[in-house]
């Protein structure tokens, strides 16, 4: 090897070994930004053996992210569900609470029971009707939360949608900072990581799919296969629904005009926080509502008044009264819970009678064809014990509550409380299980793409000794050319 040879040899070499030291440092500096993905250098061997510092890559790993995406998209769903489940389940309690519609019932028959051991006392029938009374406004509370909860989640959804609208147009400055990167060479390491935030950030807000073209742009499609962004961001929308009552529906959200989410969306997302919103405002809360409604229906059902008389009178209502009283309710009722409360009549508070608990003629001034105690015995307990039996006597219940169509309403009551504790447990477990598989995700893809701090150390070691060899044949290299021209020297 000629000593010029060996120059340029050892030259090259540091010059490569500080373009690689430099990396290493970039690296390490790197390990706490988001999305951060190590960088490494390819090293070119030249004709004459020389080597040169070629060109950065970043460290990916196609299959990893998309996993990484899909279960972070999975678990921002199962998170907003969980959520508000847990809101709504929280207002209800166990059957044994006090705030349960199903131990209402049961303080409710209890307070009947009591008072048929003493017809005659105003103050035992005082408290069964307000007992009544209590249950009422808890279903009228009930309703509200299930429409609260609609409210909130369709403003998460809105927020949402900001959201990805924002994350969009920022993903396409970077996506075509990207493609000039491609284009002209430009080393683009630091765009494509702020571009992998992003597109985590965007699957937690909604399920996503990705494809890389050819030019090293990239384009988003949701989890249904609508296009969010193709060399453009397409516009996510929704109008937000001002207020919340039982039976509305809410708006749909809609990529470039194709509904994704809501009640009738054509391309509904299965993912993201937006998906889980909407499962929320759309299924899980009117679902509860459907059950309240039903059990104000059966409370009224089971407390109507009949005709006494052989006059084939309708049916009429008795402690329970609603909007449309006092015709009895038929079949699935929208909005009975929050419209259901006690009759004027019959509560002593707003001037009424409790005794026409005992005797009938509830709402038609005690007399007429739906009075029971037509003698008007002070000892009379037929009616009392009877609407205590009806609380558990079968009732045909309508199937969008989600609960048997065949129970009575204290059964209804007790099964709707259990539905919502059943559904807060399996979104809870959902949530837990989508978080450890989106943590696992997460890990598996920092440790192929990421930086690992030891790695990295070591690296810098030999970076280290690599420099002092090719630093000391440097050295040697002087040395030999002094030597050489010292003996060249022509001595006079």
């Amino acid at each position: 090897m000629s000593l010029q040879t060996a120059f340029y040899g050892a030259r090259s070499a540091l010059a490569v070994n500080s373009a690689q030291t430099a990396i290493v440092s970039r690296n390490i500096a790197g390990m706490s930004e988001p999305g951060y993905a190590r960088r490494l250098l390819l090293v070119d061997t030249a004709a004459g053996g020389e080597i040169r510092a070629g060109s950065i890559e970043r460290a990916t790993n196609g299959a990893l992210r998309d996993a990484m995406l899909s279960a972070t998209a999975s678990s921002a769903a199962s998170d907003a569900i969980s959520s508000a489940v847990s809101s709504l389940q929280q207002t209800v309690g166990d059957p044994q609470s006090a705030q349960s519609p199903a131990a209402l019932i049961g303080g409710l028959q209890t307070a009947l029971t009591q008072a048929a051991t003493a017809p005659q006392d105003p103050v035992t029938l005082g408290a069964a009707v307000d007992a009544a009374k209590t249950l009422a406004t808890t279903l009228n509370k009930d309703s509200a939360q299930a429409q609260a909860a609609r409210s909130q989640a369709d403003s998460a959804m809105m927020q949402s949608v900001a959201q990805i609208n924002s994350l969009l147009t920022e993903f396409g400055t970077v996506n075509a900072q990207i493609v000039a990167g491609a284009r002209t060479g430009t080393n683009a390491s630091d765009a494509a990581d702020r571009r992998d935030s992003i597109l985590t950030a965007l699957a937690g807000q909604i399920g996503i799919k990705t494809v890389v073209g050819a030019k090293g742009d990239t384009a988003i499609y949701t989890d249904s296969g609508v296009p969010l962004f193709q060399e453009s961001a397409r516009m996510v929308s929704m109008t937000p629904t001002s207020t919340f009552a039982p039976g509305s529906v809410g708006k749909a959200v809609y990529v470039d005009g194709v509904s994704v989410a809501g009640a009738s969306a054509a391309m509904p997302i299965k993912s993201g926080a937006l998906a889980g919103l909407a499962q929320v405002r759309d299924v899980t809360a009117p679902t509860y509502q459907n059950q309240l409604d039903e059990i104000a229906r059966g409370l009224i059902g089971a407390f109507a008044q009949t005709d006494q008389s052989g006059s084939s009178a309708p049916a009429r209502t008795g402690l329970f009264a609603w909007s449309g009283a006092p015709s009895i309710p038929s079949g699935a009722t929208s909005g009975l819970a929050a419209q259901i409360s006690v009759d004027a009549s019959v509560d002593p508070t707003a001037g009424g009678d409790a005794t026409l608990l005992r005797d009938g003629g509830i709402g038609s001034g005690g007399a007429g064809p739906y009075v029971y105690n037509s003698s008007g015995a002070a000892s009379f307990t037929g009616r009392l014990n009877a609407l205590s039996a009806a609380l558990d006597s079968q009732q045909t219940f309508n199937a969008n509550s989600g609960l048997p169509a065949a129970s009575s309403v204290s059964g209804l009551a007790t099964n709707s409380v259990g539905w919502l504790e059943s559904a807060r447990k399996t979104a809870s477990d959902a949530s837990t299980q989508a978080s450890a598989v989106a943590a696992q995700a997460t890990s598996a893809l920092s440790n192929a793409t990421g930086v690992n701090m030891d790695d990295q150390m070591s690296q810098m070691l030999d970076l280290e000794n690599t420099y002092q060899a090719s630093a000391k044949m440097m050295a040697t290299v002087d040395t030999m050319y002094s030597t050489l021209f010292t003996a060249l020297t022509v001595t006079p």
